[in-house]
């Protein structure tokens, strides 16, 4: 049985060293933006020669959804993303990696807004594109912008670090009327409109809501500032507006979807 001791020593240093051994993973490469907009959403992939998993740790944002065991996907907040990851082969670590992503915050989404023949994007922003339907229309990158016909229009705000944010898309008619000069600061959105439009306007006036027979089918009297008007009962279709303020008026197209 002695004999035998020093063979069973051999034998357990031999079989610790083959499992205390392995191999350290090579540095681990992360794949994603480095800057973002709140609530966006991107995704971070990682890759690492010899790595049989990793281990993340993500700061910065309380929205991280494992997509694999290499991929993350993120919304960002209000806060700059920390992500770490540390590669793994078995019990071996290999360096961890670190990136800060930093964050911007969204520009408020527009509200296009129609006074006269122009529509206002109704928000503060470092800069802006108007659309027909999908296509950018060249030049028309200011505040405010003057359809030459009418159609489907929204916009594009954008802030310094490149986040952007669109309005929902407006239903634009040009009015051959030559209106007073008091009805340049009367607004309305949205257009296309589903249940209620919300008008705005300084004086007092009423709206009158005409189909295109002409025929008055809604009228709202007594209004001044702001206004929520419920279109509900009316049925789908192409409505003008009349806005009546001392003695003078003005007409809006409107487009109930």
């Amino acid at each position: 049985m002695k004999k035998l001791l020093p063979f069973f020593f051999v034998l357990s240093l031999f079989s610790n060293s083959i499992f205390s051994q392995c191999t350290t993973p090579g540095d681990v490469t992360i794949t994603g933006p480095l800057t973002g907009c709140t609530d966006r959403v991107a995704t971070y992939t990682v890759s690492s020669v010899g790595a049989t998993s990793y281990e993340w740790k993500i700061t910065g944002t309380n929205s991280q959804t494992p997509q694999s065991a290499t991929s993350y996907s993120i919304v960002f907040e209000n806060s700059n993303v920390v992500i770490e990851v540390t590669p793994m082969n078995g019990t071996c670590a290999g360096n961890k990696k670190t990136i800060t992503v930093a964050v911007s915050q969204t520009p408020n989404k527009p509200f296009v807004v129609q006074s006269g023949n122009t529509l206002d994007a109704n928000t503060t922003a470092a800069s802006y594109q108007w659309y027909l339907g999908s296509t950018p229309i060249s030049g028309a990158t200011s505040k405010t912008y003057s359809p030459p016909s009418n159609g489907t229009y929204l916009v594009e705000a954008k802030n310094t670090q490149g986040c952007s944010v669109f309005s929902n898309s407006f239903a634009f008619f040009r009015t051959a009327i030559k209106e007073d000069a008091i009805f340049s600061d009367f607004t309305f959105y949205p257009n296309p409109v589903s249940t209620k439009v919300f008008v705005n306007f300084t004086s007092r006036y009423e709206l009158a809501f005409a189909n295109l027979s002409g025929q008055e089918v809604l009228r709202q009297t007594a209004l001044q500032g702001k206004q929520e008007i419920d279109l509900t009962s009316l049925k789908r279709g192409v409505y003008l507006m009349k806005i009546t303020s001392d003695g003078k008026t003005a007409v809006r197209k409107l487009l109930l979807k």
